[in-house]
């Protein structure tokens, strides 16, 4: 029950029909309970405003047409006193219907000494009453016509007010019907909206849900509302990438199992060998020692690859920036592929301007270099040829370049290949030497990102890649 009372559906139920009920409030306020008082409100500017009309046209020959079209149109018994010498004189009364024969006694009741005191005394320059004339309610209006000093007239109005007791009981049944159709309408919509709102939103909700499981493939359909179809996208892009990654995790603790299994594997080998058959021959000895030596290495190299990697990506790692010959270190770590040259048949050409200066972090650099040069000897195949290349591009801006003679790498694969062991499609020259950890690009990436370098690769199937950063040059 509590959950229910929660959900989207009851509360956007609850909104229309509080809604609803907001709005009829308001209308029998206002249109049952409000309304004698408003009628009486109407009445009064009525006939406030006929008197001013009469008052403005008092010297005017046409004013008994005007006090008697007044008369007639709003049922209105209009006398008109005339003041001269203290006494009043020349009246002239409508006639609507005789209605001043309707008045009890004397059509002036009150008497004219009496309004005309009571208008003497308002601030306004007016009196009203509300009385009863043949057991009809009617409002009492008189105004003076020129000002206390100078007094020309009184007006005085009968405004006749209709019973309403009738009106008010047509207007509440009305209103009951009126109620009961808005809610029915009100409950309808509150449906309809829930339908086409709240269910989506618990279909992408079940769907959300599904991703806690492990079943991180979604495909929700969206609706036609915008935000909804914006909504159920993302999820799907979201669950996608989430799938995604589940796929890399998997791939990359298989990887990592690789890694770490071969040359252990090739330690723990290479070590019985040494216990069972050449601990006495110092010749096989030292080779079986060496080949310990290189795959601990290797697996030396691996861990601080990754722990490197996960450096540079959760922020940890920091920039040490000088500025230093960007020239003479990258010949520097040329040197240091001299052995594999010979040993893969692969042709290093140099192509190095002297004395670029860089800003940067000197290690963090000479490692994206080793990487990019060690990724390109591991997809050139035996006699290709290596093309290291650096130059200034513009006026301050300097490019680095490492172009292979690989296989190349598909346009669609490009994007991919700066994630933890992404392999692209293996070509026949491909190999993988002892040296790679399967991370190098994701460390390139990372460290460009760092120092906010642009990066990238050119690359086509049997053409090769070329792999670059540019760098502000000093």
């Amino acid at each position: 029950m509590f959950k229910f009372i929660h959900s989207m559906r009851f509360r956007v139920w609850l909104i229309f029909i509080g809604f609803t009920t907001i709005i009829l409030g308001f209308l029998y306020i206002n249109q049952i309970i409000m309304l004698p008082n408003y009628y009486t409100f109407i009445k009064t500017q009525e006939t406030t405003g006929t008197a001013r009309v009469l008052e403005r046209n008092w010297d005017n020959i046409n004013l008994i047409e005007e006090m008697q079209r007044f008369s007639r149109e709003h049922e209105m018994l209009i006398i008109i006193n005339r003041y001269s010498g203290g006494v009043f004189t020349n009246q002239m009364i409508s006639d609507f219907d005789n209605m001043q024969s309707r008045i009890s006694g004397d059509y002036s009741v009150p008497a004219k000494e009496v309004l005309l005191n009571e208008v003497l005394e308002s601030r306004d320059g007016s009196a009203t009453h509300r009385l009863k004339i043949d057991g009809r309610e009617a409002l009492c209006y008189a105004t003076l016509v020129g000002s206390a000093n100078d007094i020309r007239g009184l007006i005085v109005i009968y405004s006749f007010l209709q019973p309403l007791e009738n009106t008010q009981d047509i207007l509440q049944s009305q209103f009951f019907l009126s109620a009961a159709v808005l809610f029915a309408i009100a409950f309808l919509l509150s449906a309809f909206v829930v339908l086409n709102v709240s269910n989506p939103i618990i279909k992408i909700s079940r769907s959300a849900k599904k991703l806690t499981t492990g079943e991180f493939y979604m495909n929700t359909k969206g609706s036609d509302y915008a935000e909804i179809k914006t909504l159920t996208e993302n999820l799907n892009k979201a669950s996608r990438e989430i799938s995604k990654t589940e796929n890399l995790r998997k791939d990359l603790f298989a990887n990592v199992s690789h890694d770490l299994k071969t040359p252990l594997t090739m330690i723990k080998a290479y070590a019985e060998m040494i216990r069972d058959l050449s601990g006495d021959n110092p010749e096989k000895r030292e080779k079986h020692v060496q080949v310990i030596i290189d795959e601990a290495e290797r697996l030396n190299s691996l861990v601080i690859d990754m722990l490197d990697l996960s450096k540079l990506q959760s922020g940890v790692a920091k920039k040490n920036v000088t500025f230093f010959n960007f020239s003479m270190h990258l010949s520097d770590v040329l040197g240091r592929f001299s052995n594999l040259s010979r040993e893969h048949g692969i042709t290093f050409v140099p192509e190095i301007e002297n004395n670029l200066l860089m800003k940067a972090d000197v290690p963090k650099i000479e490692q994206v270099v080793y990487n990019l040069i060690n990724n390109a000897v591991n997809h050139t195949s035996k006699d290709g040829k290596v093309i290291v290349r650096l130059s200034k591009r513009k006026e301050a801006i300097g490019r680095f370049e490492v172009k292979d003679t690989g296989a190349g790498i598909a346009k669609e694969e490009q994007p991919y290949i700066w994630e933890r062991y992404y392999k692209a499609q293996k070509s026949q020259f491909h190999k993988r030497t002892a040296v790679g950890t399967g991370i190098g690009l994701s460390i390139v990436k990372s460290v460009m990102e760092l120092h906010g370098y642009s990066y990238g690769v050119s690359s086509a199937p049997g053409k090769g890649s070329t792999f670059w950063f540019e760098f502000p040059c000093e």
